[in-house]
This record gives C-alpha cells, structure tokens and sequence, in this order.
C-alpha cells in the first residue's frame, strides 16, 4: 500500500494583506494536524519568522529573496530535511509578498524527489480589500498572485462598504473565474474548508496558462526593493511616531514591519506598516541579559534607502 503524500498549500498575497495573521490563525485552531512552516522573507532580517506564534510545529525559515531564486534550492533542500525529519502531515509555505506563487508550486510539480512524498493541495491568496485595487495597477505580482489562486481571502472587508466589496470581487472574477472568494476580517475564516480539499486542479491551470509549468518563463520583479536596519541605541518614542506620519508619500512603501527598544519602556515593540497605516504594538517583556536591539525592514518601489537611514537616526536616544 503507497504512503500517503502530504499535501502543501501556499500561502501567497501581496505585501500586508495578512498573510502572517492568516498563518498565526491556521497554526492557533483545532484542526488535527502537525504543521511543518516555511517562511520566505525579503530582507536579511527575519522578522515574519519571528511574528509566527511560537506552537509545536515545525518552522523553517528561508530568508533574503524570492522562491523562483537561488532561495529555491534552499526551499527544496528544505522539504527533503522536514521529510527525512518527519512528524507533521501538512506543510504550510508562506512566500513574500513581493513573490509569484508559480514558480513555488512549480517546486512541487516538476521535481520527482518531492512529488512522491507530498502533493499540492491549494494556493490560498490574501487580498486587501482597501488595496487591492491599487496593487494589481501598479504591480504584475499583485495580479499573479490572484491568477494562480485555488482560494482568494479577501481581507479586511471590515474596512470598505458592500459597494467596494462588490466591484473588488468583481475585478478579482475578471482575472481569475475559477477561485472561491472568502470574505474574510483579520484573516478569520474556517480553515476546515480550507486545507485539505484537494483544490488545486493542474489541468486547470494548464487550460488557462499552457506555460504554467515552465520554469524558464522571467518573473522578476525588481522594481521592488527592500532594505534592513538594526539599532542598538533606543528609539524615542515620540520622535519616531513623526517620522511615521511624515513618510514620504513618493516613496512608496508597501510593508514595514520590525521589533524595536523604546526608550523607557520594558517591553519590545512591534512595528507594523502598511502602505500609509502604520501600528506599534506592545509585544512581551525584554528578557534579562537579551540585547535590546532594534530591526526594521522596509519593502517598497523608489525608495531612498539613505533618506530613510538618516531620518530614523535623528529618532535614537
């Protein structure tokens, strides 16, 4: 009797629709399963490792870059040491937001190794519904992403009346017919139909984009860029909430997310960015003798890296 394959669903969808709280929620519920993760992250700081809520389950983090890249050996390498490891019967992959979940699932597709052992069971995409719209005008990815989705979670409708739901949905149809939508607030839905439905259809695709298997096709994306910083001195609180309202608005930051040590305060902090909504969340205390040290990264198109720089070293103690 052949062994079961372990399914794997990609968790896919434009930077801060919600990915990362889609994931914490899944790997929260009651579900029977043992996950194994695997985060992909731009940037040389893993920040969306470290915000996954720490739970019985395997994580494995692949970070600085793009799945269709070198990152994708790694991602491969990855799958065969969770395999030869064992333990967990579901695999999650969350990618960047700045990737195409194709060449992901072409991982899964096209290298007999893995394809004995686990199957593609759906791609799940996350949208933001206030963004949308933007996103897939200003980037290929965006639109990728909702193309290549078995399921689109379309999130944050808690945030926009029924009428922009409906023409959200609308353009979401026009450019991929055969995706459930879900409507979804902070990523909530039931998971149960969700994982495990055997949703990804190959010949489906195949009808839609003949060249969905091919590896050759150029998916890069360059245009956007993201950069890191690390402090060791401590942020001023009120200092840095002004350079939060004064961002640019020519610097198009899609995601800024990091951990960081206010001046006076016990606690680390979690900075949150999304497009122009920016949070600063009270996470746990410093542990005694643990560098309190700061890490930001910014994902974004026509930034200036130093302007940035220099901006944030006038908010240090």
């Amino acid at each position: 009797m052949s062994q079961k394959r372990i399914p794997v669903t990609i968790l896919t969808g434009f930077l801060g629709a919600g990915k990362t709280t889609l994931l914490n929620y899944i790997l929260k519920q009651q579900h029977g399963y043992k996950f194994a993760v695997i985060v992909n992250e731009m940037g040389r700081i893993g920040v969306d490792g470290a915000l996954v809520e720490k739970t019985e389950d395997d994580i494995l983090e692949l970070n600085n870059g793009c799945l269709c890249c070198s990152v994708r050996k790694d991602l491969v390498e990855g799958v065969k040491k969770l395999l030869k490891r064992g333990g967990f019967d579901y695999i999650l992959i969350e990618t960047t937001g700045a990737a195409d979940p194709q060449p992901v699932a072409q991982t899964f597709l096209n290298i007999p190794q893995l394809q004995q052992y686990v199957m593609l069971d759906s791609i799940i995409t996350v949208v933001d519904a206030e963004q949308v719209e933007k996103h897939i005008k200003a980037q290929d990815t965006a639109k990728e992403q909702i193309i290549n989705a078995d399921y689109v979670l379309l999130n944050k409708v808690d945030l926009v009346d029924e009428a922009q739901l409906a023409k959200v949905e609308g353009i979401i149809k026009e450019l991929n017919e055969h995706c459930q939508i879900i409507r979804t607030s902070h990523s909530q839905t039931n998971i149960k139909q969700l994982l495990d439905m055997h949703a990804f259809d190959l010949d489906r695709k195949l009808a839609v984009d003949p060249d969905f298997l091919n590896e050759m096709r150029n998916r890069h994306h360059h245009d956007v860029t993201s950069f890191s910083y690390t402090y060791e001195k401590p942020f001023v609180l009120e200092k840095l909430e002004y350079f939060v309202q004064n961002m640019s608005e020519k610097e198009q930051i899609y995601r800024s997310k990091g951990f960081l040590n206010i001046a006076g305060n016990p606690r680390r902090a979690i900075f949150h960015g999304v497009n122009n909504r920016f949070t600063l969340l009270w996470d746990r205390l410093w542990e005694k003798g643990e560098k309190r040290e700061s890490q930001l990264v910014f994902i974004g198109k026509n930034l200036n890296e130093a302007k940035i720089r220099k901006e944030l070293d006038g908010c240090l103690a």
